[in-house]
């Protein structure tokens, strides 16, 4: 029996009203793409010379007061009892896989530590609601800037991590982010904020061997003793927050970054699928209106037979 031209048709007509919605949303999300790898890639160079700071530090001769608070960022606790986790994940769907695996990263992290034990910040209106859906308590919830002009939106977050970490209300500050390597790749990564340590510096690239780049202007020798000015405690306090704020700050970029990409690939791949869709409908069009042009010349046929 011939398929339905009139309901091909219809069908035809809604796969195209579709592909331009993902068309439009292809470019969008391509346009946003470059401002945001731009803004990420323009500060990297800060990121990993704030990071070379602490690697420094870590590698010198760092004498602290017992009762001092700063001590508290440079060294790992003894125990982990309570952790902070920052999750930065998108404010709207359509984008792949790209909140999935933020939320695959973490699971492990709140499993090994208990949803109870760690407190939980959101930048990103999807991962506040999945996370609460699992059934974490969320103590900080901020919707997610899709282009950053500077860090103010990040601000609270950090503020709130650094001074509950200097107090010792939490034990160990993470971030979950997603990292941006190229419009086709993008890692879900998670970092230790707070404290300080070497594992959480971020490298100065590849060279043509594929090893990673070393700068030996910013590194220092493990015997190497600084003199500080004005205080040494003053200094350190103010450089623990400058530089959290700096790595949440290149966080919010990189994850920008990597929610435009993956949803400019999600909707070229929406875009093609639909495409396919519509040259299969096209093709199955011409066959039932084919298939009805032959019917009617057989009827025609029949009754011009019967009649002479």
């Amino acid at each position: 029996m011939p398929a339905n031209t009139k309901e091909v048709k219809q069908r035809l007509q809604s796969i195209n009203n579709t592909k331009k919605i993902t068309k439009a949303m292809e470019l969008v999300a391509a346009a946003k793409m470059r401002k945001a790898t731009e803004s990420a890639l323009a500060t990297r160079s800060y990121h990993e010379l704030a990071w070379a700071i602490v690697d420094r530090l870590l590698k010198s001769r760092l004498w602290f007061d017992s009762k001092s608070k700063v001590k508290r960022f440079f060294e790992e606790p003894k125990e982990v009892k309570h952790s902070t986790l920052i999750v930065f994940t998108s404010n709207r769907g359509l984008c792949g896989a790209f909140n999935a695996n933020i939320i695959k990263l973490i699971l492990p992290y709140l499993k090994e530590h208990g949803k109870e034990n760690v407190e939980i910040i959101t930048i990103g209106t999807r991962g506040a609601a999945t996370i609460t859906a699992m059934g974490a308590k969320i103590k900080l919830a901020y919707q997610k800037d899709d282009v950053a002009i500077d860090d103010t939106s990040i601000n609270q977050a950090i503020e709130h991590s650094y001074y509950s970490f200097r107090n010792k209300k939490t034990d160990k500050v993470m971030v979950a982010y997603t990292d941006y390597k190229s419009a086709l790749t993008q890692d879900a990564v998670l970092k230790q904020l707070y404290p300080f340590n070497k594992t959480s510096q971020v490298g100065l690239g590849k060279d043509d061997t594929g090893k990673m780049k070393t700068d030996e202007t910013i590194k220092a020798p493990k015997t190497v003793e600084y003199l500080y000015e004005p205080d040494k405690y003053k200094l350190l306090d103010y450089l623990a927050l400058r530089i959290g704020r700096a790595e949440l700050y290149q966080a919010l970029l990189e994850s920008n970054a990597s929610e435009h990409s993956s949803r400019m690939v999600a909707m070229k791949s929406a875009s093609d699928a639909a495409s396919d869709m519509a040259d299969d409908l096209i093709l199955l069009y011409n066959k039932a209106r084919q298939a009805s042009i032959t019917q009617e010349i057989a009827e025609i046929s029949a009754g011009t037979a019967a009649v002479s």
